[in-house]
């Protein structure tokens, strides 16, 4: 479970713009290619998935990219909180965390880089394509011509643990999210991530051998 990155209580979560994170990992130190589009305030504080946050009144963008590595390290899925992700004077600053029984002590590093968008700048950073939008530079979808059919859908359901150890949904929530920057198409709505799912499993399909030598051991 991710650190909180303010003591306050005065936090939560609002819609905005959509935007990307990346290309590489917003650790000051790391650098490697960013595969987790990490929420700095965590879901469970703000009830939802938000992308933005209000904090006191200020809006901030809440997701960052991060490394497999880094990722682990803020979250404490590699063994324990290595690091922490806390915002200082208006700036999200990279921690190292040193805790001792119940008391954690951030100790900042520096600034992450690059810093999470404001509106203002994505606006300023948006394509010139008209088909593009105007706030992460994506190309839309077009639409269908009047009179053309809507395609059917259909729910597909799966059942997953709710557990205090293994919140499935949260789980599946969370792999998804992270994975919506890198697969063309996506996003996070119930049929969005259709365009997820799919590409990741044909993924592991095509390189089946691979996909289960890399599997073995993992869920105990």
């Amino acid at each position: 479970m991710t650190l909180p990155a303010v003591d306050t209580w005065d936090v939560r979560g609002v819609k905005g713009p959509k935007y990307k994170v990346g290309p590489n990992c917003s650790n000051p130190h790391c650098r490697k290619v960013a595969e987790h589009a990490h929420h700095i305030i965590r879901r469970t504080a703000l009830g939802g998935a938000y992308d933005w946050v209000e904090i006191e009144g200020v809006l901030y963008a809440n997701k960052t990219g991060l490394c497999p590595g880094c990722h682990d390290d803020v979250t404490g899925l590699g063994g324990g909180h290595k690091a922490a992700i806390r915002l200082i004077d208006g700036l999200f600053i990279w921690c190292l965390v040193s805790a001792v029984e119940a008391f954690v002590e951030y100790l900042p590093v520096a600034p992450i880089e690059p810093q999470p968008p404001t509106p203002e700048g994505l606006q300023e950073d948006s394509s010139a394509d008209p088909d593009a939008c105007p706030t992460c530079g994506q190309v839309k979808r077009r639409r269908k011509e009047p009179g053309t059919p809507r395609r059917r859908r259909k729910t597909w359901l799966v059942k997953v643990p709710d557990e205090h150890d293994e919140n499935g949904a949260e789980v599946l929530d969370s792999l998804v999210d992270n994975l919506v920057p890198l697969v063309p198409n996506s996003d996070s709505s119930s049929s969005g991530r259709y365009y997820v799912l799919v590409p990741v499993l044909a993924y592991a399909l095509m390189d089946s051998e691979r996909f289960v030598t890399t599997m073995k051991g993992v869920g105990g």
